[in-house]
């Protein structure tokens, strides 16, 4: 599997356009891989995860089309991750030539908005999959596992686990400390790579809620080591970064290095 991280920041953006501290700053004078997109990745660039409200600029950005992807796995609904009008695009009348189905996969609450949105224009190009947690979805040679996260509490919030050829990729934004029901599914899977979050930065608490600081990322990180999902030659990365960490992007690289985490930037892609 290959992953490419189309954005990586939490839901203000870096840097935020009503912003004026010194990472917003910072990001603006120096630009590069200081400045983040909301958080979106894409897998094998089939499968989408999380349509970020900058993803058409994304796509522009990497020089890519979306004409490949037929899997979109949204993780909640917050509009940093749901940006659906964005479906209208591929209707009939505005796409043309569009050869296969958009497979559409979330929770009652994204299922619910993704048809809204497409008030009627859906045709045969989109299929729609509402899916439960710990319930495993074969679809076009992956396994797709949705695991509850710990984020809003109005809709049940979703990671994602993927598999594909021996190899396991776990998505993990947004969450804060995952729900003891998590960490039990995962105990024992061997994970090649973990997607953690540290949108809390140097926020006081060890086991967080709705997002990790960094001390909670720390202590999850060897938790997952403990219960046999993390190994030597497992990696983690971190993204959903936000300004109010301080640090601008060397200076965070610099902390996730000493805890052998990896920063992730916006255009990154990592073979797994």
């Amino acid at each position: 599997m290959q992953v490419k991280f189309m954005g990586t920041a939490a839901s203000e953006g870096i840097p935020n356009p009503f912003c004026n501290c010194k990472v917003c700053t910072y990001a603006r004078e120096h630009g590069g891989a200081n400045v983040r997109t909301r958080a979106s990745a894409m897998v094998d660039n089939h499968i989408l995860i999380d349509m970020s409200p900058e993803w058409s600029a994304q796509l522009k950005r990497e020089n890519m089309t979306a004409r490949e992807i037929d899997t979109v796995l949204f993780t909640h609904t917050h509009p940093d991750h749901f940006n659906v009008g964005e479906f209208v695009s591929r209707t009939v009348g505005f796409a043309q030539n569009v050869e296969f189905p958009l497979h559409i996969f979330g929770n009652d609450c994204a299922i619910k908005g993704a048809f809204n949105a497409l008030d009627g224009l859906q045709g045969d190009r989109f299929v729609f999959h509402l899916i439960a947690p710990y319930l495993t979805y074969e679809h076009e040679g992956y396994k797709i596992t949705p695991t509850l996260a710990n984020h809003a509490k109005m809709e049940l919030c979703y990671n994602y686990l993927i598999e594909k050829d021996g190899k396991t990729f776990f998505y993990g934004l947004d969450s804060g400390w995952l729900p003891d029901s998590t960490f039990e599914f995962l105990k024992g899977r061997k994970i090649d790579v973990a997607v953690l979050e540290c949108t809390y930065a140097f926020r006081d608490g060890e086991k967080t809620n709705n997002h990790l600081n960094f001390n909670s990322l720390f202590a999850e990180v060897a938790l997952l080591k403990e219960l046999g999902c993390l190994t030597e030659s497992s990696r983690v990365i971190t993204s959903h970064v936000s300004h109010s960490s301080t640090l601008n992007h060397d200076e965070l690289c610099k902390l996730m290095d000493e805890h052998d985490i990896t920063t992730a930037f916006d255009g990154m892609v990592l073979d797994i």
